[in-house]
């Protein structure tokens, strides 16, 4: 089962507040719709906590919506949302590059294919999988290898970056007999 933690409509747009409000959690579904109407995300876990370095275990991926909610002219609700929309982009093995978080920003994914060629993604800009700023208000998502994802939302005119229209943070709580 799962428990919303945070809110970005209901607790503000603070990464230490989101930080605080799952500090507990270990395993953690990171979910963001953009104002394209664009849904994606990351299963984590690890504990979030700030650190200079990149942490994380393979038991996470990246997910998306495999198209805008706006596509039909109007948000459906989650309700609305079959299994079959949706992709998984699974850990790799390629690298450990799983989770980072700083006092700026936080993202997920950011392995580098060894050579170009390499990348099934050839026109896809390449970088982190994904990253939200600190004011939670945008980000950037990216073609990775750590989860051999392609950007994970489609910006006009083929930039990576994303503006947040709605970003929540689950807990997975432990199933109790």
């Amino acid at each position: 089962m799962f428990q919303r933690k945070y809110s970005l409509q209901q607790d503000g747009g603070s990464l230490s507040s989101l930080l605080d409000k799952i500090s507990t959690s270990s395993h953690t579904l990171c979910a963001v719709e953009t104002k394209t109407g664009h849904v994606f995300g990351a299963f984590c876990s690890t504990q979030w906590r700030v650190q200079p370095s990149w942490f994380g275990s393979e038991n996470s991926y990246l997910w998306c919506l495999k198209n805008s909610r706006l596509a039909s002219g109007s948000r459906p609700s989650c309700d609305d949302i079959r299994d079959d929309e949706l992709t998984i982009y699974p850990f790799t093995g390629h690298d450990k590059m799983v989770q980072f978080c700083r006092e700026t920003a936080f993202g997920v994914g950011g392995g580098r294919w060894d050579k170009d060629t390499d990348c099934p993604y050839a026109d896809e800009p390449k970088g982190i999988g994904f990253m939200i700023d600190g004011d939670l208000l945008g980000g950037e998502t990216n073609a990775c290898a750590t989860y051999a994802n392609p950007r994970l939302c489609r910006w006009p005119y083929g930039r990576n970056e994303f503006e947040i229209h709605r970003l929540e943070v689950w807990s997975l709580l432990p199933f109790k007999c």
